[in-house]
């Protein structure tokens, strides 16, 4: 099984784009318009800034990735990269099936954020890798990976 959310990706950078365009735009009308007098200038500007500012806050939070999964006969695939700015670093894990001893799906801030732990085994016991991000993914890919990953517990 192969799959990835890159069509959802493009849809989360795409809504990023369009919404600082809207955000200039909207901006430039009330400050250069004179439409307004100044002291409505300054509370439309400086509300339509925090309305930005919290929504790009909460978007961060939730931590959106590129997620990748390939499993093939002997080892399970996982590449992901953050969406966030500044931490877009492309990340890989490779664990062999055999090795592979179960997975966890961490809920956090407000039940929006969901990360993948996954379990090993190893020479010295049982280690976690660290929280992959599974925010971006669709319900059905969410079934399938969860599906897949089953099968090996």
């Amino acid at each position: 099984m192969v799959f990835d959310n890159r069509e959802i990706v493009f849809k989360l950078n795409k809504r990023r784009y369009i919404l600082i365009l809207v955000y200039i735009t909207t901006m430039s009308v009330v400050i250069f318009s004179g439409l307004f007098d100044e002291r409505l200038i300054i509370g439309l500007a400086i509300a339509i800034s925090l309305l930005y500012i919290v929504y790009n806050v909460f978007i961060y939070q939730l931590n959106n990735s590129y997620f990748s999964y390939n499993e093939n006969k002997d080892k399970l695939m996982f590449r992901f990269a953050s969406l966030r700015p500044f931490d877009s670093r492309k990340q890989a894990i490779d664990i062999r099936k055999k090795d592979f001893k179960g997975f966890i799906i961490k809920k956090s801030f407000m039940n929006f954020r969901e990360d993948l732990i996954l379990k090993v085994s190893t020479k010295k016991g049982l280690a976690n890798y660290p929280p992959i991000s599974l925010t971006a993914l669709s319900a059905k890919h969410k079934d399938m990976l969860l599906n897949s990953l089953n099968q090996f517990v």
